[in-house]
C-alpha cells in the first residue's frame, strides 16, 4: 500500500513538472515546406498576446524583453520570426499580406498556441494586424498598434511621382529611386521581399475590427512636413496629406478606438516609451 501512495506521488509530482514545463515553448514549426521560429510563455489563467514586428525586425531580436517581462504578469506572451528573419527559415518570395497572414496562422495552429489572440506590434505590424483579423476574424479579441504608418504609405510612396518624372538633383534623384522600389519586391536592399503595392489591394477594403477595442499609440506629432526639403512641395503634399487624415481613419477601424499620443518623437515606441505601451497593452484586456 505503501508502495502504492508513493506511485501516486511521483506521478502527480511529474505530470505538474511536464504541466509547469509545456508552459513554456519555443523552436521551429512547418508553415509550408519551411519552418517559423516562435517563443511562448503560455499561462491556462491568462489570455494570449502576440507581439508582431515591424518591418524587417525580429521578435528574437530581445527589443521586446523587458517589455515581456512585465506583461506576463497579465497575458501569456508569444513572439515570433518571420520568414528569412532571426531564427526562422528563410520562405518563398516574394511574399503578400495575406500570405505572411496564413504563415502565421500556420505557426500558431503546429506550435498549439490556441485562439483567441489579442495582438500587439508597431510600425508594419498594424498592416500584418489588419489582415489577420480580416482573414481570421474570430480569432481576435483586439489589438494595440504602435506608431502604425497610415493605411496606404507604401501605395502612396509608389505612385506620388509622375511617371515622366526627371530631375538633375543628384539628391533628389536617389529619393525617387528608393521610393520608386516599392513596385519590386525582390528589391536588394529590402529586408523583406514583400509586394507592397499587392498588399496594398488585398487589404483596402480590410480596414475594419467591428467593436474591437483598439489602442492606437502615436509618436509626438511633428510640424515638420514628412519629406525632406528638396522633395518638390507639389509631390510632398501627397504623403503630408496622407499623415493628416491618419488619425481620423484610425478612429474608422473600430467603433471602439482609443488614440494615445506618446511624449517621444522616436518611432519604435516599444523601445522609447515602454511604460505608455505596457500599459495600453495591459488596459487592452481589462
Amino acid at each position: 500500500m505503501k508502495f502504492i501512495i508513493t506511485l501516486l506521488m511521483f506521478l502527480s509530482f511529474s505530470t505538474l513538472s511536464i504541466a509547469a514545463a509545456e508552459s513554456k515553448t519555443s523552436g521551429l514549426h512547418d508553415v509550408g515546406g519551411f519552418k517559423l521560429y516562435i517563443e511562448c510563455d503560455l499561462k491556462n489563467d491568462k489570455p494570449t498576446l502576440i507581439l508582431e514586428q515591424g518591418f524587417g525586425r525580429a521578435g528574437s531580436d530581445g527589443a521586446w524583453s523587458e517589455n515581456v517581462e512585465i506583461l506576463k504578469q497579465s497575458y501569456s506572451v508569444c513572439l515570433y520570426d518571420r520568414a528569412g528573419l532571426g531564427k526562422s527559415e528563410p520562405g518563398p518570395v516574394p511574399v503578400t499580406i495575406n500570405e505572411t497572414a496564413e504563415r502565421l496562422n500556420r505557426l500558431l495552429s503546429n506550435a498549439r498556441v490556441a485562439p483567441p489572440y489579442y495582438f500587439a506590434g508597431g510600425s508594419y505590424a498594424s498592416y500584418i494586424i489588419t489582415a489577420y483579423n480580416q482573414r481570421h476574424e474570430d480569432e481576435v479579441l483586439g489589438a494595440v498598434l504602435i506608431d502604425p504608418p497610415p493605411f496606404g504609405y507604401f501605395y502612396t510612396m509608389g505612385t506620388r511621382w509622375p511617371e515622366d518624372f526627371a530631375t538633375e538633383n543628384e539628391e533628389l534623384k536617389r529619393y525617387f529611386q528608393f521610393e520608386q522600389s516599392v513596385h519590386n519586391p525582390m528589391f536588394e536592399k529590402a529586408p523583406e521581399k514583400i509586394d507592397h503595392m499587392a498588399s496594398y489591394k488585398q487589404i483596402k477594403d480590410a480596414q475594419s475590427f467591428g467593436d474591437k477595442p483598439l489602442i492606437i499609440l502615436r509618436s509626438k506629432p511633428s510640424q515638420e512636413r514628412y519629406d525632406p526639403p528638396f522633395v518638390p512641395d507639389s509631390i510632398a503634399h501627397t504623403m503630408d496629406t496622407l499623415f493628416g487624415q491618419a488619425e481620423k481613419n484610425f478612429k474608422h477601424m473600430s467603433s471602439n478606438t482609443t488614440v494615445i499620443y506618446s511624449e517621444s518623437d522616436k518611432h519604435h515606441l516599444h523601445i522609447s516609451d515602454p511604460e505608455l505601451v505596457i500599459y495600453s497593452i495591459k488596459k487592452l484586456a481589462e
